[in-house]
Order: C-alpha cells, then structure tokens, then sequence
C-alpha cells in the first residue's frame, strides 16, 4: 500500500534524503507511527510548498519503508551517526537524527529546526523512525505522475491518504526504476539556495 501527504516545507531536514538513506524522523507523528516496514510513502507538493494548486501536485518523494526504530535506537546506531546535525555545511545541518533518552524521557541534541516548544511536542507524539534503502527523492525538481492515479490529499493528511490498488504502485515504482536513479538525492530541497553547496558536497550528483 501506498500512503501520500502534501509537503509544506523541503528543507532536507524531513525526509532527510542523504548519505544514501531516506529517513523520515520528525514531522508527521502519524504516519512514523502507523506504518510499517513493506509500505510505501510518497510526498507531494503543495501550494504552501510551492504555489502547485489541488490537482496539480508533483511527486517530490517516495520510500519503500525498510526499517523502523525508535528514536533512541535510531540515535545511538553506529549507521545513522552521520545523520546527526553538525555545522560544517548546509548538508549536515540538515541531519534529522536529534532525540535520545537519558534518565527515561526524551532529549534533544543540537539541530537547526525543531527547536521550539510546538516542533518538539509534535515529533514526540511518535518516537518512531521511518528508513528507507529504497527510494526516490527528486526535491526541486518533483515530477508529475498523474498517469498513475495516485490517491493524493486535497489537503494536510495525518495519516497520509492510501491508495492500495498494488498494480498501480507497482507500475509508479517500475517507472520510476526505469527513468530515475534511486536511492540519492537526485536534486537540492525546494528550500536550499546554495545549489552549487549541495552539488559539491551531496556525493549525489
């Protein structure tokens, strides 16, 4: 099955689409929890995002879920270090792996978005963490997929709207195989300006 949400914001920050992993740790506390290894999420446009109106949304993310952790697994696993938010370049500030437990409650360590008190009560409504080996991330440069009939909200879905006709998934991802390289960051975030940054430091393109 398949589960889409409108993005209003494409920072790098949520999903984080580097260093060869997609990880979805903040943002949408609904569909971290709910979903599951198996299932697809796909992220579309929106007019906040972008100025796309209803009906003309683009595809700017989709992930087959691979793994889910918790935030203090995902925090302290030797794989996701490099996930965790430095200064040295707008890439790594874009680093989502930012919650682990110390005296059996949820801390933040240093990150450059959620640092105010309504962000940080949104992402602990779920600890859950979405990662995904599998996926296509086109950022700036989202694509129409409207030949796919893919099931897209009009507007902000917290649990993401299904379309679970797997034909119809199966066709998108076979496209997608066939046209586009997975798995990197095929384009800098709606929301980055330094293009030639993420060009030279991405490893992406």
């Amino acid at each position: 099955m398949l589960f889409s949400y409108k993005m209003k914001d494409d920072t790098g920050f949520a999903p984080n689409p580097f260093h060869g992993v997609l990880t979805l740790a903040t943002y949408k506390p609904g569909i971290r929890e709910t979903k599951r290894p198996g299932n697809y999420i796909a992220g579309f446009t929106s007019a906040d995002l972008c100025g796309d109106r209803v009906g003309e949304e683009r595809l700017l993310f989709i992930m087959k879920v691979t793994e889910k952790m918790n935030y203090d697994t995902y925090y302290n696993h030797p794989g996701f270090q490099i996930k965790k938010p430095t200064i040295e370049s707008r890439l790594r500030k874009s680093g989502d792996n930012i919650y682990f437990k110390r005296d059996g409650d949820y801390k933040q360590g240093l990150n450059f978005f959620h640092i105010d008190d309504d962000s940080i009560r949104r992402d602990l409504k779920s600890d859950k963490v979405l990662v995904s080996k599998e996926f296509f991330y086109f950022g700036s440069g989202a694509i129409p997929v409207d030949k796919f009939k893919i099931n897209v909200p009009r507007y902000q879905s917290p649990y993401g709207v299904k379309t679970s006709n797997e034909k119809i998934v199966k066709d998108l991802w076979t496209y997608l195989d066939q046209n586009f390289q997975k798995n990197i960051a095929l384009n800098p975030p709606h929301q980055w300006e330094e293009r030639e940054v993420f060009n030279s430091l991405s490893g992406c393109r």
